[in-house]
């Protein structure tokens, strides 16, 4: 099984992942204080994979708070770890939807949508 870059950044930054209820509906919260992300114990593998790398993303990016900037830049570097390419590429000529895109490449339409934005801000 290939180790993704957000496992590696968890083991690196030494930072403790608990399951727990969290407010207004979350599936995943970073806190800088403890070092610690909290995940909704109910998420569903991809779920639970793309959470987990997004707020890996916000360890990494050592943001303390919550911004509009703040979740599109974890987003994307979430996405950047976990979409390879070519295969992005590869399921782009077969399916239309980011939707379609998610299921095949196993992750979520967010994903798909932020790493849309980094290749189309790429080819400007």
């Amino acid at each position: 099984m290939v180790e993704h870059m957000f496992e590696q950044v968890l083991r690196q930054l030494s930072i403790q992942v608990i399951e727990c209820e969290l407010p207004n509906s979350w599936w995943g919260a970073y806190d800088i204080t403890t070092n610690t992300i909290g995940l909704r114990p109910e998420l569903g593998p991809t779920q639970r994979r793309s959470t987990l790398s997004h707020e890996a993303a916000h360890a990494a990016l050592k943001h303390d708070g919550h911004s509009l900037t703040q979740e599109r830049d974890a987003e994307e570097l979430s996405a950047a770890w976990l979409i390879m390419h070519c295969d992005f590429q590869h399921a782009s000529r077969i399916y239309n939807t980011p939707i379609a895109l998610a299921h095949e490449l196993n992750v979520l339409p967010r994903d798909v949508h932020a790493y849309v934005r980094m290749i189309q801000r790429t080819q400007k």
